[in-house]
């Protein structure tokens, strides 16, 4: 019934007319609807929102109750829809449409979710292994998502191995590069490297074997390249346990536990298997993570990241090592609760590493403390 009317009266004396506009006002309605997004850190995220109304609603958006303000990143279009560029990890959140009008106003809410990492990484390996050098290895990694989302899929070759050293870097794979953890799919509030650290950090890592051979090895993330890809370098020295070339090399799954011990400062570790012809083959190691401690603290003050669905391969010919692993990360199990060898430090709060050698009785002998442990060692001569 809405439009333009025309009343015309008429007599034997003339003729009088008054024209008018009927406009019938009606609340907004939301015609098209956001929906839940998940986008890749550095994408775009376009939540669209469009509503009908008389006269014709404006739409605002909010975030969590407060208004969003347009700056270079995020802009709200004259269609409606809101625009985020280069989102980030802080961006995940819950969006509110509002259209509004004289009649009333309607409102319509929408998850954001901004995901874990680069999508791709490469870098260098150097050092000496076994006292064999190896010169400079190159590193090219892609991550991508599972096809059930629960967890990133790390894919990696390693070129320029020597035929000597290949069949045992095989069960190194996942230690030689921390690909996996700053990609790793982030579950609920956990956060992985890249989120954590912006892809720059320090890690120190040191791997025994139950044979006795210590590896140890330095990591350098260096941040995303103009593409977008990692950047790593990788120095390793010491001893791996030989391997023959034909022999069936297995990675079993494990998990690793990132314990927050003081502000940029991470400490994790973990006791693997390995099984090489059917024989089941333990080895532990420990690292230690530095960062820029403005960038924060992890949501929780334990974290444990979850390495399933190993595979790896060496290729004489082409002397690469190949490698695939599935990996997330999520609140530990004991999340707000130090594990043994460390005390909560309340100004953090932190988890701070106790010095049990400062008890008498730990050792008989002579006690070295560790880091969440200690060492008893004997006199020069003699063996525990």
């Amino acid at each position: 019934d809405a439009g333009d009317y025309k009343c015309v009266a008429t007599n034997d004396a003339g003729v009088v007319e008054r024209s008018l506009t009927l406009t019938l006002q009606s609340p907004p309605v939301i015609t098209i609807e956001p929906v839940e997004t998940v986008i890749e850190a550095g994408a775009t995220a376009m939540l669209n929102c469009q509503a009908n109304g008389e006269p014709p609603p404006a739409i605002k958006w909010s975030r969590q109750g407060r208004p969003v303000v347009s700056d270079e990143r995020v802009a709200v279009l004259s269609n409606g829809s809101l625009r985020i560029v280069a989102a980030q990890k802080e961006d995940t959140s819950e969006y509110e449409c509002v259209a509004r009008n004289l009649m009333g106003s309607v409102l319509v809410r929408v998850p954001l979710t901004v995901q874990g990492g680069p999508s791709h990484a490469k870098g260098s390996i150097i050092g000496n292994i076994n006292d064999i050098e190896f010169g400079i290895a190159f590193l090219n990694a892609t991550v991508t998502d599972s096809p059930d989302s629960e967890t990133r899929v790390v894919e990696a070759k390693i070129t320029n191995i020597p035929r000597s050293l290949g069949p045992a870097m095989r069960k190194l794979v996942s230690i030689l590069s921390p690909v996996y953890w700053t990609t790793a799919k982030e579950i609920g509030e956990a956060m992985n490297g890249f989120t954590l650290t912006d892809a720059v950090f320090k890690r120190e890592t040191q791997v025994e074997f139950a044979t006795g051979e210590i590896l140890r090895m330095t990591h350098i993330a260096r941040g995303l390249d103009s593409d977008g890809a990692l950047l790593l370098d990788v120095v390793v020295s010491g001893h791996v346990l030989q391997l023959q070339s034909a022999a069936d090399v297995n990675v079993k799954d494990y998990t690793e536990d990132y314990i927050q011990t003081g502000p940029g400062q991470l400490y994790a570790h973990s006791t693997r298997l390995f099984t090489t012809d059917g024989v089941s083959i333990p080895y532990t190691w420990n690292h230690t993570i530095t960062y820029d401690s403005t960038k924060g603290k992890m949501p929780f003050l334990v974290e444990t990241l979850h390495a399933s669905s190993i595979t790896t391969e060496y290729s004489p010919l082409e002397e690469t090592v190949a490698f695939k692993i599935h990996a997330s990360i999520a609140k530990g199990d004991r999340s707000n609760q130090c594990p043994a060898g460390f005390g909560l430090d309340s100004t953090g709060p932190y988890c701070a590493d106790i010095d049990e050698c400062e008890t008498r009785d730990t050792c008989q002998h002579e006690c070295r403390n560790t880091l969440g442990s200690y060492r008893c060692t004997c006199p020069s001569g003699y063996r525990l």
